[in-house]
Order: C-alpha cells, then sequence, then structure tokens
C-alpha cells in the first residue's frame, strides 16, 4: 500500500509540474536590450530592438508568432529562417520531454512493482 501512495503522489507531482509548463515561448531579439530577473526583456534606454517571438500553447497546439514589421524585410529573412528552426527544435524538445516523463513513469512503475 505505501508503494501505491508513493507512485501516487509521484504521478501528481509530475501533474503539477506539466501543469506549469503548458506554453513554450522563443524570442529572437536584435538590438541593444536589457533582460530583467523575471526574463522579461526591454529596449535599453533610447534604444530600439527588433523582435520575432512566438508563444506555443502545448496542450492545445496553438502557435503564435509576432515580428517586428521590420524583421519582414528581406534584409532578415536569414533570422526569420534561424527563429524557424528554433520554433522547429522547441517542438522535438516537447516530444523528447513527454516520452522522458513517459520512461520515468514506467521505470517507477516496474520498481514500484
Amino acid at each position: 500500500m505505501e508503494n501505491q501512495n508513493r507512485f501516487q503522489d509521484f504521478i501528481k507531482n509530475i501533474g503539477e509540474k506539466i501543469s506549469n509548463l503548458t506554453t513554450l515561448e522563443i524570442k529572437t531579439i536584435v538590438g541593444d536590450y536589457v533582460v530583467d530577473g523575471k526574463d522579461q526583456v526591454a529596449p535599453r534606454s533610447d534604444a530600439e530592438f527588433k523582435v520575432i517571438f512566438s508563444k506555443i500553447d502545448l496542450i492545445d497546439g496553438d502557435m503564435t508568432t509576432h515580428f517586428s514589421t521590420e524583421m519582414l524585410n528581406d534584409r532578415y529573412e536569414w533570422l526569420r529562417n534561424f527563429h524557424a528552426s528554433k520554433e522547429a527544435r522547441g517542438h522535438e524538445i516537447i516530444a523528447e520531454n513527454i516520452n522522458a516523463v513517459k520512461s520515468l513513469i514506467e521505470l517507477y512503475k516496474s520498481q514500484a512493482g
């Protein structure tokens, strides 16, 4: 019975952690900026920056990408491609994390048996 309770606590803990990881944000930033303690990006005083920002909802699979207007210029095509590769890698990381959680659950089940 103790193993069953520990397993349920383990699953509950994973569930709580996963619920906190429902959004993946990908930021590509060009220019003079500062990052505060909460990972918020802001331009330095009297400076400008350009950004490509993507937000992926891991539950629904919805993805939104925002571009600074100038980033749509052909000059920044390489940077848009770079950002797109980061988005693709983000999807790979999500799949890897899901598989890791599954493996942990299976390992715990086999040990708790």
